[in-house]
């Protein structure tokens, strides 16, 4: 098999979805450990957190908040499992109230580590594992139409504030890999951050319309 099928698989309406493991674990400066709290990352490292993918979604299973990013409508939900809430929001409304939480100050910090362009406060992603798109068709159909979407769900609200990371990351994206794990590293060997994500424990395996959804019994917030 070879370009012809993975084409062919592109093409076809439905494929099966996929479950995996988003492993994570980002050592930072003090400053930036700030601002991930204040983005709303209440941990930043993690043995494996549930993901289900399905179509243009991608959910990503947490203790006390999930989140179901819709790549398709540009659009997110936020499930909290401490008040039983949800609320459905727009991805920008959700970049927009991390800007707000985030002081002037710190924003200031982060523009001049990570400007537009080049220049700046050195920036590497690094691909440590790649995969075989034919091993995974439900992930590389995914790749091609969101980009690293499914390694980076609803991290969007802190690389539009990080440009240099932000670029990085299209880089990647251009050079059309199927990642499996990566490495960013800021600063003279990751000084500012050395972040590392990675899939574990991946399955093609169907998944229901109802996983997608908040619990029956939560309130949305409107």
């Amino acid at each position: 098999m070879g370009r012809w099928w993975l084409a062919l698989a592109a093409s076809l309406p439905l494929l099966a979805d996929a479950r995996y493991e988003l492993a994570y674990d980002a050592k930072t400066n003090p400053l930036l450990g700030l601002v991930a709290s204040l983005a709303g990352l209440s941990k930043l490292a993690s043995p494996g957190e549930a993901v289900l993918l399905k179509g243009n979604r991608v959910m990503v299973k947490g203790q006390k908040q999930t989140i179901v990013v819709n790549y398709g409508t540009g659009r997110m939900l936020l499930i909290d499992h401490t008040d039983r809430t949800w609320e459905d929001l727009p991805i920008e409304e959700m970049r927009q109230r991390v800007a707000a939480d985030i002081p002037e100050v710190l924003q200031r910090g982060l523009r001049r580590l990570f400007p537009e362009g080049n220049g700046g406060t050195a920036t590497t992603a690094i691909v440590e594992r790649s995969s075989d798109p034919e091993a995974r068709p439900s992930l590389e159909r995914f790749r091609q139409r969101h980009g690293l979407g499914y390694l980076f769900p609803g991290m969007e609200s802190i690389i539009s504030l990080t440009p240099a990371v932000a670029s990085e990351i299209a880089k990647l994206r251009q050079a059309g890999v199927l990642v499996e794990a990566i490495r960013i590293l800021v600063g003279e060997n990751g000084k500012l951050v050395n972040a590392f994500v990675e899939i574990r424990n991946y399955r093609e395996s169907p998944v229901e319309e109802e996983e997608m959804r908040p619990p029956a019994n939560y309130a949305q917030i409107k």
